[in-house]
């Protein structure tokens, strides 16, 4: 059966959750910048999209996101951290919502690319990529959440989320599960052998 075409989203991976210096800091996120960074290598070197979302002000019309938050990343607390690894060619999609597909062209940029499958990392495991992810199977992409490149502000936050998406929404891997999957290279290249 053929993979389907594949984008990483990068969720939230911005100052506002990495920064020590920041009030929303997640000291967790230390640990999962440099699986982060392997997932980026792996995308541009299986040549996926990588598409990087930042949460910024919410000021849109009846977002409820400033009745539930004091404060919300604004200025530099929007850009991107800089031991990430950006690629060139990478898709930065500004959001005001959990949801990396409310307010933003991510669905329009993803159906014009065929994708069919998001491997989600990032932040939070709860929120953002927990709502990114429901989204994208609501919408019929298909999830993989790589579940230690995603932090939460706690532990059984992360455990909690990662249990419910793996029941209905998505599929849990690791790291080391999704760089060692089979490409449809490899795949054809072990057929031929057999």
């Amino acid at each position: 059966m053929k993979q389907p075409t594949t984008a990483l989203l990068v969720i939230d991976c911005q100052n506002y959750f990495f920064d020590p210096a920041s009030p929303a800091y997640l000291p967790a996120s230390r640990k999962i910048l440099p699986r982060m960074n392997k997932l980026i290598a792996l995308a541009q070197h299986r040549k996926w999209p990588v598409v990087f979302t930042v949460h910024g002000p919410s000021c849109s019309p009846g977002n409820l996101m400033l009745s539930k938050w004091r404060h919300l990343p604004k200025g530099r607390q929007c850009g991107l951290h800089q031991a990430l690894d950006v690629p060139l060619k990478a898709k930065v999609l500004h959001k005001q919502h959990y949801s990396a597909f409310i307010g933003t062209e991510l669905e329009k940029y993803l159906n014009r690319r065929g994708i069919g499958r998001v491997v989600l990392c990032g932040a939070m495991t709860h929120l953002c990529v927990d709502t990114t992810a429901r989204h994208a199977f609501m919408l019929g992409f298909k999830p993989v959440i790589i579940h230690d490149a995603c932090c939460s502000k706690n532990w059984a936050l992360h455990r909690a989320s990662l249990l419910a998406l793996g029941h209905g929404f998505a599929e849990i891997t690791s790291t080391a599960k999704i760089i060692k999957e089979p490409t449809t290279e490899t795949r054809n290249s072990e057929s031929m052998e057999d």
